[in-house]
């Protein structure tokens, strides 16, 4: 059985400052996440965990596919950041909508 190639293969050279400054602006984005999540009232009837998900899809991603790691950390990185796009997609698409029912 043969992993494909794309799944250890490394990633395309990209600017230094692209690949660090992406990184920064999406841990921002989870820490903004994590103040307005923890501020929101205990009784908030809406989907607390949707951003949650979305920058969590993103953090995974890049990292998985700009940064260079060795070949079994890629390995195991892109198959997370796969997964977990796939979960994320179903449950922004579907599951937030079927947990959250507004009344």
């Amino acid at each position: 059985m043969k992993i494909p190639s794309w799944l250890t293969s490394p990633p395309v050279p990209s600017k230094p400052v692209f690949a660090y400054g992406f990184l920064v602006v999406i841990v921002l984005l989870l820490m903004w996440n994590i103040q307005v999540w923890w501020s929101a009232p205990t009784p908030y009837p809406y989907d607390r965990y949707g951003n949650f998900v979305v920058a969590l899809m993103l953090l995974f991603n890049h990292l998985a596919f700009y940064f260079r790691w060795s070949p079994g950390v890629t390995f195991v990185l892109r198959v997370l950041a796969l997964g977990w796009s796939v979960l994320g997609l179903f449950y922004v698409l579907y599951g937030s909508r079927m947990l959250y029912l507004v009344k």
